[in-house]
């Protein structure tokens, strides 16, 4: 049993237990030849005879071998000791995910929240130039990190069910692996993704981050998820966002990205990305003040009011 005080390959001493997940445990360690800390994900030992899981684990960890870009958690080491325990070993996240600023904030301003999701089609722009799509982006697997000054440098984590384009199926027949409230309808009915389907993802939770809440709240599974997408888009942001600096502009990007169809998206991460660089370019003018009634103008009024009070008067004594 993989345990705090276990070193794995010599390399890296397991120090305290992070979490665990349905596929294995994540601890805080350190390096041993660098005194560097870091977070290491192991695989479960009781689930190292499932070919399928270890297939998956596996393909987490050469999915991350290819991955640079800044907004991406970076990866140290990922190998198989000798009594054949798999571990990935990565960068320790010494920030917050967005999953707990909206426990903690609730909804955030909608230049923030684009910031954010800028810094974050970044990271995935690398990933699907390699053909990787994500498929389970989500509030909890994207982290604010203080960088060089930055307090919401943004990284991007757990590609454990990322996938190539066109590669080999490792979800059993039936089986939606990912998160329902921020699965696009064709990840929840089970058809073929392409990189569109994590757009999808990034509308859902730039939706939430601005309005706080879900496009569909309180709805359980996907069944009542497609049924409520089938029926239509959910309600604009705008409509729920008290705040006159959000325009149009940046209303259209959400709603883009949550389109029903595919090809009504965003037809990548960089067109995505420039949009939101114009939408907060954009000003949006507040309310006009009404004119200021000119000194000219309250003497016709007045005038006219006085005329009508005389005539009002005369007519009055002629009826009596």
């Amino acid at each position: 049993m993989t345990a705090a005080g276990t070193v794995l390959n010599n390399r890296f001493r397991l120090e305290l237990l992070l979490g665990n997940g349905g596929m294995g445990s994540v601890f805080r360690a350190v390096q041993l030849a660098t005194g560097r800390p870091c977070a290491i994900k192991v695989l479960r030992p009781e689930l190292s005879s499932d070919e399928n899981l270890v297939a998956r684990f596996r393909r987490e960890g050469l999915v991350m071998c290819q991955l640079a870009n800044a907004h991406t958690v970076t990866l140290f080491d990922f190998d198989q000791t000798s009594d054949g325990v798999w571990y990935i070993a990565m960068e320790l996240l010494q920030g917050r995910s967005l999953h707990a600023v909206l426990a903690h904030e609730g909804r955030i301003a909608w230049q923030r929240a684009f910031a954010i999701l800028r810094a974050t089609c970044a990271s995935l722009a690398e990933a699907h130039h390699h053909g990787i799509i994500h498929r389970d982006l989500k509030p909890e697997n994207i982290y604010l990190e203080p960088v060089a000054g930055d307090a919401e440098f943004v990284k991007v984590l757990d590609f454990g069910i990322a996938r190539k384009i066109g590669g080999t199926a490792l979800t059993l027949l039936g089986q939606t692996l990912g998160t329902p409230d921020y699965m696009s309808p064709e990840q929840l009915a089970g058809s073929t993704l392409d990189h569109r389907t994590d757009i999808y993802a990034l509308g859902v939770i730039a939706y939430q981050l601005v309005t706080g809440r879900l496009p569909y709240p309180g709805l359980h599974g996907p069944v009542q998820l497609m049924s409520a997408q089938i029926q239509g888009p959910p309600p604009h942001p705008s409509a729920l966002v008290n705040d006159p600096s959000f325009g149009p502009a940046a209303d259209a990007v959400i709603m883009r990205c949550l389109a029903d169809r595919r090809e009504d998206r965003f037809a990548s991460v960089e067109e995505l990305g420039q949009m939101i660089d114009q939408a907060l370019a954009t000003p949006t003018a507040p309310p006009s003040p009404p004119p200021p009634t000119s000194r000219r103008s309250g003497l016709v009024i007045a005038g006219v009011a006085i005329t009508c009070i005389a005539v009002g008067a005369v007519v009055l004594a002629l009826t009596r």
